[in-house]
Formats: structure tokens, C-alpha cells, sequence
């Protein structure tokens, strides 16, 4: 009875070894056969590949002896392809039409059991500029409404508009035409918590207010300051300007985008970098003389970028103006510039001063 026991303890022993060699030999076998092989063809080097502007991409490609074909996509379209790939090969890619900004490469290989793997890898797309260093000189101080949580700043025929946020906080945003020379609002329409405005622009006397996370532009008409039309959207809004033909909108991130002012449609995005990488929380926009200024959120900076291309042409340290002017405030917000005597104004959330600045590469780009 004993050996009995024995021989079915040890015929049990023996099935569940045989179990565990065919779920470890023969499955895998049927997994590869089945076109769910690990990468054939990989990418030598780790992180994520980089090229500039304008030139080429090149990098090595490993291959695995069972590579029959291997393919290259970037953003889906085949670049680079070769038969009978040696087991290490350069790839080169130009880059002459491709837009600045995070791109993805596709490495395609097809093995000699016709089984096929797939490896995606980003690629960012550098400026060929090193940005310029363009310094700001104080002209004047003036009084600002310390109670403004500025989102928004900007001219139209000669008159001052501001955009503020904080209705989730405080219980109000509002839109409204400011006295530059006393900081007094002189007309507003406001919304209740938890609405919480974002950027303005006025565009062919129609004032847009963006808001942050309600989904929703508002427009009024910019003499009455009475309601036009809401306007839907999805994703955050954050800055808000124009170039006399499209809306030019910031969502936090590095991507501005080009908008129709009639149905807010997107018609162009862009994706701003500079020689090091992407330029992120582009905050309060002016379109000034052919550029775009970005308020950096969270900096004393501000980021000046070519439209066509997103690429970084200048920065501008404004921490005097902060040191000067900050108060009990919060961050760096606002540029407005007055086409009607080309002068330029900043200030930021809750500063009790705005300050008339002068740069001198923007003052020759006006005269």
C-alpha cells in the first residue's frame, strides 16, 4: 500500500514537470508563431532620439538575423526600408519638411516565418536658433488693481482690456476696459464660481474671453460689453491673441494654436521649441510686429516665438519687474501692446503696478 502511494505521488509529480516544460517551451513557440515576437529590429541607444530643424535624423539600427525587411515610418509615412538588412545598419532620415516639435518613428520588421514587429520611439525636432537675450527698460510705473488676477491683457483702438481669473477661489471672473493711467476698471461684465477666465483678445471689435477648465469661450461686443455668442472647445484654455486673421491660443503646454474667430475651429498647431527642447506652460499671449510674446508661467520670463515654425527667437528676463512691482502678488501675466502709440505695458496676478517697458529690438521693429 505504501508503494503504491508512493508511485502516484512520484507519476504526479512527474505530469506536473511535464505540464511546466510545455507551458514554458511550447507555448512560447506557439506565441512567436501566433506574430507576438519580441522586437527583431531595435534602436541602439536609450531616451529619445533628437535631430535639428531642417537636417537629418540618423541612427543604428540592430537587427536580428531572421530580418528579412525591415521598415522606417516617421508619423507614418515609410522613409527608409531595406531587404536583407546586415545586422547593424545606419539609418538616415531628412528632415526638410518636417515641422519643428515630438515626432514618432516606427520601426517595421519582418522576420523570415513572416512574422512582423513593431517599435515606436519619439523624435523631437530642435530649432536651428540659439535664442537671443533681449533686455527690457522700465519707462514708467503705474497703478495697477491689486484685486485683479490678471489672465489676460490687451489694446484695442487705444483702450485697455483685462481678463481675470480666480472664480474659483474668490467667487468672480471678469472681462473688462481698464484706465491705463490709474488702474481703474471702468466697465466690466463678470461670472460667477466656479467659472474661471482665462486669456482675452479682441478681434474686429468682438472680445474673446477664454476660460481654464469650463470648456467654453466667451464673446461679447467690445463697445457693450454685451454677451454675443459661447463658444465650445475642448482641452484648457490659457493665453489668447490674434495675428488679424486667427485667434492664436496657449493650453499650458508647448502647442499654440491658430483658431477661426467665427467657429473657434483649429486650422493651424504649432509646437514651440528652442535649440534644447520644447518651451511648456506658455501662459498670456500678445502678437506684436510678427511675433508672438509668451508669458512663461511660473517665470519672470517671457518666450518670443516665430509663428510659422514655433521656433524660439528670443527670451526676455523680466525679474525686475517682479522685484519692482510683485508686491504680495502672484506670477509674471500680462503684455499688451498699444498699436496706437507703440508702447508696451506688463504686469502680473494681483500686482499693484503696471509697468511701461521698452525693448529695444521690438521699438526698431515698430518705428
Amino acid at each position: 500500500m505504501k508503494n503504491k502511494k508512493y508511485w502516484i505521488i512520484l507519476g504526479a509529480l512527474i505530469l506536473i514537470a511535464a505540464s511546466f516544460i510545455y507551458l514554458n517551451f511550447f507555448s512560447k513557440k506557439t506565441e512567436k508563431e501566433e506574430g507576438v515576437p519580441n522586437s527583431y529590429s531595435t534602436i541602439l541607444g536609450e531616451g529619445e532620439l533628437s535631430a535639428v530643424y531642417g537636417q537629418e535624423l540618423a541612427f543604428q539600427l540592430k537587427n536580428e538575423p531572421s530580418v528579412q525587411k525591415v521598415m522606417v515610418y516617421l508619423d507614418d509615412s515609410l522613409t527608409w526600408s531595406k531587404s536583407e538588412p546586415k545586422a547593424e545598419e545606419t539609418v538616415k532620415i531628412s528632415l526638410k519638411n518636417l515641422t519643428l516639435g515630438t515626432h514618432k518613428v516606427r520601426i517595421e520588421a519582418l522576420a523570415s516565418n513572416d512574422n512582423r514587429s513593431i517599435l515606436e520611439r519619439d523624435v523631437q525636432v530642435l530649432s536651428d536658433l540659439v535664442p537671443q537675450n533681449w533686455p527690457l527698460t522700465i519707462l514708467q510705473k503705474l497703478p495697477h488693481n491689486d484685486s485683479l488676477f490678471t489672465e489676460g491683457l490687451c489694446f484695442y483702438n487705444g483702450k485697455l482690456f483685462e481678463g481675470t481669473g480666480d472664480g474659483q477661489y474668490k467667487g468672480e471672473t471678469m472681462v473688462g476696459e481698464i484706465n491705463v493711467d490709474n488702474g481703474k476698471v471702468l466697465r466690466r461684465v463678470k461670472r460667477s464660481a466656479p467659472i474661471f477666465g482665462e486669456g482675452v483678445t479682441v478681434f474686429n471689435g468682438e472680445l474673446f474671453q477664454l476660460t481654464w477648465k469650463d470648456h467654453v469661450c466667451y464673446v461679447y461686443d467690445e463697445k457693450t460689453l454685451k454677451s454675443l455668442r459661447e463658444i465650445n472647445y475642448s482641452g484648457e484654455g490659457w493665453g489668447l491673441t490674434h495675428n488679424g486673421k486667427q485667434l492664436i491660443q496657449s493650453d499650458g503646454t508647448e502647442r499654440l494654436y491658430f483658431r477661426d474667430p467665427k467657429s473657434f475651429s483649429i486650422q493651424k498647431t504649432i509646437q514651440v521649441f528652442d535649440n534644447k527642447g520644447p518651451v511648456t506652460k506658455l501662459n498670456e499671449l500678445e502678437y506684436i510686429a510678427g511675433y508672438v510674446y509668451a508669458n512663461i508661467w511660473t517665470t519672470n520670463q517671457v518666450v518670443v516665438i516665430e509663428p510659422s515654425t514655433g521656433k524660439v527667437i528670443a527670451y526676455i528676463n523680466a525679474d525686475i519687474l517682479a522685484k519692482e512691482g510683485k508686491g504680495n502678488g502672484d506670477v509674471l501675466n500680462g503684455i499688451a501692446f498699444n498699436s496706437a502709440n507703440n508702447k508696451l505695458y506688463m504686469t502680473g496676478k494681483n500686482w499693484p503696478v503696471m509697468f511701461e517697458v521698452k525693448i529695444d529690438v521690438l521699438s526698431k521693429a515698430v518705428q
